[in-house]
């Protein structure tokens, strides 16, 4: 998925600039809280009840868009250059897995107002998640199987000041993103194979700045 997330970027960027269909090129930086919802399942003769944790980081994407015509919607698309660890429970949690090629294409619409532009995007976010690492002191547990993406729908608003000076825009952007279901499936002392499922919500608030063409 990373070559063909930066293909479609660099086609998207090319598109704009060398079509001349106008857009712009940026980079955001924010901060973001990611709450995770484990469901209740059971195991054996053991019932495990749903859990929920959170947690908070740094980030950075960047950004392309096209305008569609003489419309005010543009197509873009968003690339964090980053991978992470994520874990229900922390550092005190014994099951963790890789999240990179995170990407978003989304529509985003936008309004003029006197002083500044407000405007809203929804979309379709994916990363890829790596192997599942299960830190069992007993080394017990088997991952049988286990989801290999991160997939979610996305929904901004936003506030874009007016052009600066060598043709820059600033934004100011809330995004909610609602994560699909993602389940992995175990044996642990030789026990029938379990399925756990989880699923999540990424809230972001970030800072943007980018060149239009």
């Amino acid at each position: 998925m990373k070559k063909l997330s930066i293909l479609s970027f660099c086609t998207l960027f090319a598109f704009s600039t060398v079509a001349l269909a106008g857009g712009m090129i940026g980079i955001k930086v924010g901060s973001g809280d990611l709450e995770g919802n484990k469901k209740a399942y059971t195991a054996g003769s053991t019932d495990y009840v749903a859990q929920t944790a959170s947690k908070t980081a740094d980030f950075g994407a960047i950004f392309a868009e096209i305008n569609l015509g003489e419309t005010p919607i543009s197509l873009g698309l968003e690339y964090v250059p980053f991978d992470a660890d994520i874990s229900l429970n922390a550092m005190q949690s014994s099951v963790s897995a890789n999240v990179d090629d995170y990407t978003t294409l989304y529509l985003l619409a936008m309004h003029d107002l006197s002083d500044f532009s407000i405007y809203a995007k929804a979309g379709i976010s994916s990363g890829d998640i790596g192997a599942i690492k299960h830190g069992s002191a007993d080394g017990t547990t088997t991952i049988n199987s286990q989801s290999d993406s991160l997939d979610g729908q996305m929904f901004s608003v936003g506030v874009q000041s007016k052009e600066l000076p060598f043709g820059l825009v600033g934004r100011l952007e809330y995004t909610l993103t609602e994560f699909d279901d993602i389940s992995v499936t175990t044996t642990s002392n030789g026990s029938a194979s379990v399925k756990k499922t989880a699923d999540g919500e990424l809230k972001t608030i970030t800072i943007g700045l980018a060149k239009t063409f």
